[in-house]
């Protein structure tokens, strides 16, 4: 198991091999690969996933799959979406993600996109700097048995299916209550998290290198109701209606009566490359 009180990381790595994934709706994304490629070019073998919208000579297509199991290190040109995306993909395969922001607030990202040639000089380094930043695992139980589960990197997100406010509750495995709330909906987050939607409900701010996970609720009807911050176990939640569940801002399941899902750690961890700053000079520079 990964040991979380070695929060920063420097190891040698073979950078010959570098895998891109682009964000062609950002705006200037062809003409900003383009750039990055011919900074790489002649210095790695450069690899991507096939795309509709750009071809270039000098980069060798691949499936994800084959990029991502082929390349120790992968360059994500986008926003925070398009790092989140990726960083399920590289944990399974233990990328390191350098995140080039080509969005708007690019919390996560290493470097800006109007600075390639810095990045590239990162990506074609020996040397990187990265933060390992621990995921969660969640799991839907329906009739008391496992029918689907998902990895995070910010949070899972359950939210009331109806017009009508919801009861909430977590436990953890010995069921004691953890929180319970008639809201509509409740955050799991991780500290990566914690500056997303759980900020955005009134979470607090957690620094990334912290082992716990935070608890917050979405529009609860009570004036008492705040975020909790626990050691992350393994807890379960339940609704007292059909409620819906999304991942990282994006749609997972559906949970019915009498369904529940539980949240723990996940066995992955996200490599990510760390930025000059540090997280307080992000967090006043970004927020």
């Amino acid at each position: 198991m990964y040991n979380y009180t070695e929060y920063v990381h420097k190891r040698v790595i073979d950078l010959k091999k570098i895998a891109l994934v682009i964000n062609f709706d950002k705006e200037n994304a062809i003409g900003t690969m383009r750039e990055l490629v011919s900074l790489l070019s002649g210095k790695a073998e450069i690899y991507s996933s096939p795309s509709d919208v750009l071809t270039l000579p000098e980069v060798i297509y691949k499936d994800e799959n084959e990029c991502f199991s082929q390349c120790s290190t992968v360059a994500v040109l986008g926003g925070d979406g398009t790092i989140i995306s990726t960083a399920k993909k590289c944990a399974r395969y233990g990328n390191v993600l350098v995140g080039i922001n080509t969005g708007n607030l690019g919390y996560l990202s290493t470097i800006e996109g109007t600075n390639l040639e810095e990045a590239a000089k990162t990506l074609l380094s020996g040397e990187i700097h990265y933060d390992s930043r621990y995921m969660l695992c969640i799991k839907l139980f329906r009739g008391g048995k496992l029918t689907e589960s998902c990895h995070a990197l910010n949070e899972v997100v359950i939210t009331r299916g109806t017009s009508h406010l919801t009861n909430f509750t977590a436990y953890d495995l010995h069921r004691t209550t953890l929180s319970s709330y008639r809201a509509d909906g409740m955050i799991v987050a991780t500290p990566t998290g914690s500056t997303a939607y759980s900020l955005s409900a009134g979470g607090s701010v957690i620094s990334p290198d912290a082992d716990v996970m935070i608890l917050t609720p979405i529009c609860p009807h009570t004036l008492r109701a705040r975020s909790i911050v626990f050691p992350p176990k393994p807890i379960k939640i339940t609704a007292d209606g059909d409620s819906e569940i999304t991942v990282d801002g994006q749609f997972f399941a559906n949970l019915e009566n009498n369904d529940y899902i539980t949240v723990e750690k996940s066995e992955y961890v996200t490599k990510l490359a760390r930025s000059e700053l540090s997280f307080y000079d992000i967090l006043q520079k970004k927020l």
